[in-house]
């Protein structure tokens, strides 16, 4: 074997490979340390890729791990996986000055993470489940009323009722089974990005660079299209188009409706006004919308819909100059809270549960965790301890077994 050859892979690959193939032997890092006589700190430097292995070395443990060596040091596909690639590349869509270079990047990494959770679900034998309804058929039906149907067909499904959704993310993820990433995106045109594949199937991410109401409404877009248009990936992108195509005008609407259905909403706006007994003001909707966690100009929107504001109520406060944050600060609501970081709370918890179990370096976590190692240790020690108080008042972590059972004991 030349030793070029090993020059041509990345070091972090041979590692991840080298690594997986001993804990498919059941063996310990000691035990390969000592089978090239080498510091147990060599193996962890070599399955994390910072040392590369000589190949007398991949020799020896491609022997001790029942492998060939070109296991090992075979090429790596430049591209993710063709399925995944394939769908976005037929999603373009109108570029609106994004370049193909970015929007290959974020798709990239998109990829990348849906890889890697299917990869830690096989690591700990944990599959997310898929409770996925069949897909609607809309075609002969118009965009806004086809929506509601939608909407209300799926708030049914899943008991919503027709209240506001607190954890819209945790919904879609733990009822319905989608994979859901905020990933700060390299243009803020893009909102998000949806692709379903069978290997990894329904997948959404949303520009984390937005605010949190709009990342919201991209979510719900992005379902939209998961239940009409499962097999077709798509690039939302903000004011791309003069002419609103029917799939687009379905989504903007179905997130609407399915975030402020018309019978609570309704019910909330007519109740708030015969409480106070006297006209609605931009306090009172700022309320609404703080409630249903969508942006003022949404609520706006929306009530003006259901005929419970009158048309052009937007357009006249920003004549006047109306600004939404500040009177926000005025009457005291908070911002709402990012309800996700970049990645899934089951994500992170099957991570540490891999490393926990010795199913992942330090270094394989923090790249999994899109961190630094001391950043992914910390994150595990989060997820995987417990504050309770002592007897002396004092609160203390108490360790806590991902693997312990929590029903039939």
């Amino acid at each position: 074997m030349e030793r070029h050859v090993l020059e041509t892979i990345d070091p972090h690959v041979i590692g991840e490979r080298l690594a997986d193939a001993r804990r498919a032997r059941r063996l310990t890092q000691q035990h390969a340390a000592e089978t090239l006589d080498v510091a147990r700190t060599t193996i962890t430097a070599m399955e994390t890729g910072v040392r590369r292995p000589r190949a007398s070395e991949l020799l020896i443990l491609a022997r001790l791990y029942g492998r060939q060596v070109g296991d090992f040091v075979r090429p790596v596909q430049q591209q993710p996986a063709p399925s995944f690639v394939v769908q976005f590349r037929a999603a373009r869509g109108p570029t609106d000055g994004i370049s193909e270079e970015n929007r290959d990047a974020d798709t990239r990494r998109f990829e990348e993470l849906c890889r890697w959770y299917v990869e830690l679900e096989k690591l700990v034998a944990s599959p997310l489940s898929r409770r996925y309804p069949d897909v609607y058929d809309i075609s002969d039906t118009p965009p806004e009323r086809a929506a509601e149907e939608v909407a209300t067909s799926e708030r049914n499904r899943l008991a919503l009722g027709d209240g506001p959704i607190g954890d819209l993310w945790g919904v879609l993820e733990t009822d319905v089974g989608l994979r859901i990433f905020a990933m700060p995106m390299r243009s803020l045109k893009i909102a998000g990005m949806f692709v379903y594949v069978e290997d990894y199937g329904g997948c959404v991410a949303v520009n984390a660079n937005h605010p949190e109401e709009k990342r919201r409404c991209s979510v719900a877009h992005e379902y939209a299209h998961f239940l009409t248009a499962r097999l077709r990936a798509e690039i939302t992108v903000l004011s791309s188009y003069r002419r609103v195509p029917h799939g687009e005008r379905f989504a903007d609407a179905f997130a609407r409706f399915f975030l402020m259905p018309a019978s609570g909403l309704v019910r909330r706006f007519l109740a708030m006004r015969r409480a106070k007994d006297a006209p609605i003001t931009p306090a009172d909707v700022l309320t609404l919308a703080h409630l249903y966690k969508v942006s003022f100009q949404a609520m706006i929107w929306r009530l003006e819909e259901l005929k419970l504001l009158p048309s052009g109520t937007w357009d006249k406060l920003q004549n006047l100059g109306f600004k939404p944050g500040k009177a926000r600060d005025l009457i005291g609501l908070k911002a709402p809270t990012p309800e996700r970081s970049l990645l899934p709370l089951r994500y992170e918890a099957l991570a540490a549960q891999a490393y926990t179990n010795g199913l992942l370096s330090e270094g394989q976590l923090a790249r999994r965790l899109v961190t630094d190692r001391v950043g992914a240790l910390l994150r595990v020690r989060q997820l995987t301890h417990e504050a309770q108080p002592s007897e002396d008042g004092e609160w203390h972590q108490v360790d806590l077994d991902l693997n312990a059972a929590l029903v039939g004991t």
